[in-house]
């Protein structure tokens, strides 16, 4: 029977988990080998499959598909994502003073004569003289019902949908050529999909 670093059973098979024994050859350390280069494939093959999710605002503000990109709320102060906006970091609406319907608006409510009155007689520049808060709207406006949004689902859904066709092909591939070169085929392929996720600048190919 070889001489293993980890204690094993009659088939070979390790009965002890020694996390930091990662020294030795092939022959006498496959066990530890393989604990962990299965665990840091498959931590990176996550990292690479979920990587753009947290950054896909900025990626949609590189493609210029976000709402205040493709409709500058100067020129478009009364887009259905403004007038439904509120800024989840500081709580307030792009309708200062709220909407004029609160289920199909159509337009933000006018400055209450009280205020007006009180701040906007001499100084009309105010910011409480202007019903429309514009500094409230993020970086990328990607709200539901835009453009934006219907990209990144889309996405979403490609991405999901991929991996009922891998699963399948996996099967096969696993049965004839076991577990260590499919998963290094795997790693490679993908690396040059994280690769290519640098080259984004259009829905189609963020999509793909």
């Amino acid at each position: 029977m070889p001489e293993y670093k980890c204690h094993t059973n009659e088939n070979n098979k390790s009965t002890e988990l020694p996390l930091l024994r990662i020294g030795g050859t092939v022959q006498q350390n496959p066990h530890m080998r393989a604990f962990w280069g299965s665990t840091i494939s498959f931590f990176l093959a996550f990292l690479g499959w979920f990587a753009l999710a947290p950054l896909s605002l900025d990626v949609a503000n590189s493609m210029e598909i976000c709402e205040n990109q493709k409709y500058p709320p100067d020129d478009y102060p009364l887009r259905k994502a403004y007038l439904n906006f509120k800024n989840l970091k500081t709580e307030k609406l792009y309708c200062r003073y709220g909407k004029n319907d609160p289920d199909e608006p159509t337009d933000c409510k006018p400055v209450p004569d009280a205020i007006w009155a009180a701040s906007c007689t001499s100084n009309t520049t105010a910011d409480a003289c202007n019903p429309y808060d514009k500094s409230t709207l993020t970086t990328c406006v990607c709200t539901a019902g835009t453009e934006c949004r219907g990209v990144l689902g889309n996405a979403g859904i490609a991405s999901v949908a991929s991996t009922i066709f891998v699963r399948v092909a996996l099967g096969t591939l696993l049965e004839r050529f076991g577990p260590t070169n499919v998963q290094c085929g795997l790693m490679t392929m993908a690396s040059v999909w994280v690769a290519l996720a640098t080259a984004i600048n259009a829905p189609w190919n963020f999509i793909l």
